[in-house]
Parts: C-alpha cells; sequence; structure tokens
C-alpha cells in the first residue's frame, strides 16, 4: 500500500524541472537581446554612414591612338621661264623702234599642270589708256600641258601668246615686260621673267634755252658749264613726260646712298659733291622741338623725312611750257605727302607764320653728350604732325640745316607760289634764305663738313 502511493509524485517533479529549464532559457534570451541590442545601436551611431558607391576602376593606361599615317608632302611647285637662245627677249635697256613687231621666244616649263601664262607690259609714267598692255592665254588642266612654248598655238583661246603681244602697239617709253604664270600647283600668277627696254622713234626734240623759266637758262649753265650736261635730247611719252636720250642718261645720270639703307637718288654726276654734303647734315645733325606741340625729344635730320619723293625724272612742269630741273637730276622733292609742301600759293603765308612767328631757335644745348639744335614751337597746327613736331615747319629745318649749308635753294622761295618739298640746285629762286624775306634763325653750325677729294 506504501509503495502504491508514492508512484503519482514522479511526472509531477519531471514536469516541474522542465518548466524551470525553459523558463531558465527564456530569461538568458532575454538577457542577451537587453545586452545586445543596445550595444549595436551605440556602434551604428558612432559609425558615420558609408554610401555605396561603385567602385572606381583603377586607373590603366589609355590605349595608344592609332597612329595616323604621315600624309606625303606635296611636291613644290615650280614654274621657270627658258629664253630660247636663238631669238631671246628683249635685252635689259634695249632700244626697240617705235612700230615695229618683236617675236616672243622661250618656254615656260611646270611641274604640274598650267593654267595660264601672261605677258605685262608697263610703260614709265605713261597714263595712256593702253596700259598696262596685258595678254594671256589658258589651258585645260585636263590636258596636261607642263611645257608652254610661247609661240605655240594648243591653248584654249586657240591662238600664241607670241600672236596675241603685238610690240608695234606700244608708244613711246621706258617699258617693263613681265612673264607670270599659274598651274594647278600654284593658282596665284608667279613671276617667271623680267626685263626693262625702250621704244623709240626716229624723231627727237632737244632741250633750248627757251624752255627755261624765271631766267634758269642762267643758272643751268652757270652750273653744269658744259651745254652737253643738259641739253640732251628727248622724245615725248605722255602728259608733260619725256624720255631721255638713252646715251645722254646713262652717261651723266647716277645713283647716289643719301640715307642709308633706303631706296637710292638719282641724280646728275655735277649734282653729287652737293649731295654728299646734304646726306652728311642730314646723318649727323640734331634736332629737337618742343613746345605746344609736346617734345620731339633729340632727332637726326633725316629722321624727318618720311617720304622720298624722286629726284631725276625727265619731264616739264605742268604747264608744258618749261622744263622741270628734275630733268637733269639736280633737284629732289621730300615730305610730298604733307600738305603744306604741296605747291600752292596759299602756302607761302602758312610756312612764313609758322616759322617765323611759331618757331623760335634757341641755340645748341646738349643731352647725353649729343649736340643739338633746339627749338621751342608755339603754334597750334597741330593735326598733322609727323616725328612730334608739326608738318609746318618740318620741311624748312631740313632746309635750314643741311640742305641750305649743302649749296641748294628751296621751292618755298618762288616768288608766286610755296614748293616746300622741293629742294633745287639749278633753279633761279630770287628770295634768298638769308635776306630780309627769308627764315634763317641758325648763323653758327655745330658740324663741318669737309668735302671728298
Amino acid at each position: 500500500m506504501t509503495e502504491r502511493s508514492k508512484q503519482p509524485k514522479r511526472p509531477l517533479e519531471m514536469r516541474t524541472a522542465a518548466i524551470l529549464a525553459l523558463a531558465g532559457v527564456i530569461a538568458l534570451c532575454l538577457l542577451f537581446l537587453l545586452i545586445a541590442l543596445p550595444l549595436r545601436a551605440l556602434r551604428t551611431k558612432q559609425t558615420p554612414a558609408v554610401t555605396q558607391t561603385t567602385p572606381s576602376p583603377s586607373p590603366t593606361a589609355a590605349p595608344s591612338p592609332t597612329p595616323t599615317p604621315t600624309p606625303t608632302p606635296l611636291v613644290p611647285s615650280v614654274l621657270t621661264f627658258d629664253e630660247s637662245s636663238d631669238d631671246p627677249m628683249p635685252a635689259e635697256n634695249s632700244r626697240l623702234e617705235l612700230g615695229r613687231s618683236y617675236q616672243l621666244r622661250g618656254a615656260v616649263q611646270s611641274n604640274y599642270p598650267l593654267l595660264s601664262v601672261t605677258v605685262t607690259i608697263t610703260c614709265a609714267y605713261s597714263e595712256d589708256l593702253r596700259y598696262p598692255y596685258e595678254k594671256t592665254v589658258t589651258f585645260d588642266p585636263a590636258n596636261t600641258v607642263y611645257s608652254y612654248p610661247l609661240d605655240d598655238a594648243l591653248t584654249r583661246e586657240g591662238v600664241s601668246l607670241d600672236s596675241l603681244t603685238q610690240f608695234s602697239e606700244l608708244g613711246v617709253g621706258i617699258h617693263t615686260l613681265v612673264i607670270t604664270a599659274t598651274s594647278t600647283g600654284q593658282p596665284t600668277p608667279e613671276p617667271l621673267f623680267q626685263t626693262k627696254f625702250y621704244i623709240l622713234s626716229d624723231q627727237w626734240k632737244t632741250i633750248k634755252q627757251s624752255d627755261f623759266s624765271n631766267n634758269s637758262y642762267s643758272t643751268a649753265i652757270a652750273f653744269f658749264k658744259e651745254k652737253d650736261a643738259f641739253l640732251y635730247r628727248y622724245q615725248w611719252v605722255d602728259a608733260r613726260y619725256t624720255v631721255a636720250d638713252p646715251d645722254w642718261e646713262n652717261e651723266y645720270i647716277v645713283s647716289f646712298e643719301c640715307l642709308p639703307g633706303q631706296e637710292l637718288w638719282r641724280i646728275h654726276k655735277f649734282a653729287l659733291p652737293y649731295y654728299r654734303a646734304a646726306s652728311y647734315y642730314l646723318n649727323n645733325v640734331h634736332v629737337r622741338v618742343s613746345g605746344t606741340n609736346g617734345d620731339s625729344g633729340v632727332l637726326l635730320l633725316s629722321d624727318l623725312i618720311d617720304t622720298y619723293n624722286g629726284s631725276y625724272c625727265s619731264r616739264f612742269t605742268s604747264s608744258l611750257k618749261s622744263i622741270s630741273h628734275h630733268a637733269f637730276g639736280t633737284a629732289t622733292d621730300l615730305n610730298g605727302g604733307m600738305g603744306v609742301n604741296d605747291n600752292l600759293a596759299e602756302n607761302i603765308d602758312l610756312i612764313n607764320t609758322e616759322v617765323r612767328d611759331k618757331l623760335v631757335y634757341n641755340g645748341i644745348k646738349s643731352e647725353n653728350n649729343v649736340l643739338y639744335y633746339d627749338y621751342t614751337y608755339s603754334g597750334d597746327y597741330l593735326l598733322w604732325v609727323y616725328q612730334n613736331i608739326p608738318e609746318s615747319v618740318i620741311n624748312y629745318l631740313l632746309y635750314e640745316l643741311a640742305f641750305y649749308r649743302a649749296g641748294f635753294q628751296w621751292g618755298h622761295y618762288y616768288v608766286s607760289t610755296s614748293d616746300g618739298m622741293h629742294f633745287t640746285l639749278t633753279d633761279n629762286i630770287r628770295i634768298s634764305h638769308d635776306g630780309n624775306d627769308g627764315l634763317r634763325k641758325v648763323y653758327e653750325y655745330i658740324e663741318t663738313y669737309t668735302p671728298m677729294e
């Protein structure tokens, strides 16, 4: 009885133990959550959020571009003219007879197909509408013409350049002939040949005493002493221009470098000593002008020459009644582009007033061991200036400090007009630079010119 009464207690004890064990497991889980979750939250708060980006690919060397083949350089255009040895072109300074024909021979050569060949002829000092005299023949590039003889009629025009160019149509004068050509490799005209020649008739005139004005014949004969030195034969070209006898020109006209490195001046050989003196002064004398114009600074006289407008030129004056002293190579024009130097009567008073009343000579001064002639300008001719000096006084300075000292006369001193650009040796200009109507200011000079022996 006792043994049976104890058996029901055993299952109860096992159930109790299981419940206790389950409760323990739950408690451990709760404890884990209570500890783990706060720690995770704290860790998340302290660690900044990382934006997830697509990682950039690691830099790698860019693939080398496929090399572009270097284009084969174009063959340079070569255009030449081969003159005929049997029938040459007019020789330099040759003399052709007026009204006669002349054969053009020779061949244009090209390494590209030719497009055109042109002959252009000009005449010095002629305003005749026939000039420039120009004739052209052309070619179809598909025909690939590489060589063209000037007398060949196989052109687009069906005629030769020789037959088109009629020398008999040219007038008296000094002519320049130029041959140019174009090709597919040289589309712009390229000069290939040039020559200068005379066309003359058999009719000559001679400069005579009655061709001189202002009694300048006596001045000229006193200068030249020899009639043959200035009374030469000539033929009319156009308007007031003539062509001198080439033999006289070759004998008496020379080229002179008055301003180093610039255009040569063509002058009479008897005038050469005077031009040498003028050149010395132009290239060694210093001047300065300050005042209402500002300050030019110390300049060489040659710095005041803006343009050289010529010396020797065979021509008459604009009236066609008297010979110009340019025709002898004894006169020179400078700064012809300055309006105050135009050959006008109104410029007499303009230059006289500007120089006499507005320009004061202050004597010789020195700066940086350079002696110079110092002037003060008080006028208002300030619209037209050159080298910061009013143009109204520039040619006066050239005359006062160079050409007057070299023995020249000045065209400003003509009685009825002022030709301020004109400096001459053989004209008869009546007003004297150092007379009552003259404008001379400087009487003592720095430089001493020693003539060449």
